[in-house]
């Protein structure tokens, strides 16, 4: 039997000497060490390849784009320095942030001028992040705008997630890799794939950091009200943190159907998030045991 073919899809904000290579590598370093630490798994770990196909190159440069979640410059206020939010965003960020506090009461009077840090944000965003802030914790919402942000612009920019998708099937296609590991915007990019026909021979699919539970961006890759599905024949599990805001601190078993949710423990936010602290888990290790079996 050959090496079981995994594909990871990795998230945004990776940094810009974030290549296939590197990123490949670091995956494998942390999934082969998970492996390695069970001797129920020691067995598989040389039979497990991942392969990580970067995106970067194709992914909007934004001046926020390469700073990583929870960064001393993210929060010294270098979302002045991003691009201007128009009308549509403005409302995609609103909804988006309304998960984390939807008791908050909008205050639509005007109130110009109104910033966070030294970049000034439409006073309605203002004062959704104070709201947020209020029952997060102060700084919450600074570490996650980036991550609506660069959501949106996957999801808005149909050019830009048609390329980001086909990075991802050229991969699937060169390893011929019928499991998937997607972190964080990587498993909206799967789910996308999924729900359009575009990845037809995968059947493992783990999300791990997932934001399909809450994000508004679920707008065009599915529709609101219905439940989330993937096509039959493949197993969904998901992992997430209770502590990791990125997932709205929750699992997607209330809104998915077929999915296998599991919680782990990867500390406090924003290092619940990171991708490695996902890929250690005894969990995962243990599906790629079961998918290297079949």
């Amino acid at each position: 039997m050959g090496a079981l073919q995994i594909v990871g899809v990795h998230g945004i904000k990776q940094g810009s000497s974030a290549t296939t290579a590197g990123l490949t590598s670091s995956w494998q370093a942390t999934i082969d060490e998970a492996l390695a630490a069970d001797p129920a798994h020691a067995a598989v770990e040389a039979g497990a390849v991942v392969t990580v196909p970067s995106y970067q190159a194709v992914f909007p440069r934004t001046p926020t784009r390469y700073l990583r979640l929870g960064s001393q410059e993210a929060d010294a206020g270098l979302l002045s320095e991003d691009r201007p939010i128009d009308e549509e965003e403005e409302a995609f960020i609103l909804r988006a942030l309304a998960a984390y506090a939807p008791s908050a009461v909008e205050d639509e009077s005007p109130e110009a001028g109104l910033t966070l840090g030294d970049g000034p944000l439409t006073p309605r965003i203002v004062r959704r992040i104070q709201a947020v802030d209020r029952k997060m914790g102060k700084g919450v919402t600074g570490r996650l705008l980036w991550f609506v942000r660069e959501a949106h612009a996957y999801l808005r920019k149909e050019e830009t997630a048609a390329a980001v998708r086909a990075a991802v099937a050229e991969a699937l296609a060169e390893t011929g890799a019928r499991m998937v590991v997607a972190h964080s915007l990587g498993s909206v990019v799967v789910y996308d794939m999924l729900s359009h026909g575009e990845a037809p021979d995968v059947t493992t699919l783990v999300t791990c950091g997932s934001p399909l539970g809450w994000l508004a961006g679920r707008k065009d890759i599915h529709s609101e009200g219905m439940r989330l599905t993937v096509p039959a024949g493949v197993e969904w599990t998901n992992l997430y943190a209770s502590k990791d805001f990125v997932t709205g601190c929750a699992g997607l078993s209330r809104l998915a159907a077929g999915v296998t949710d599991i919680e782990v423990n990867n500390g406090a936010f924003p290092s619940s998030h990171d991708v490695h602290r996902y890929l250690d888990k005894p969990a995962l290790a243990d599906l790629i045991t079961k998918a290297c079996a079949a």
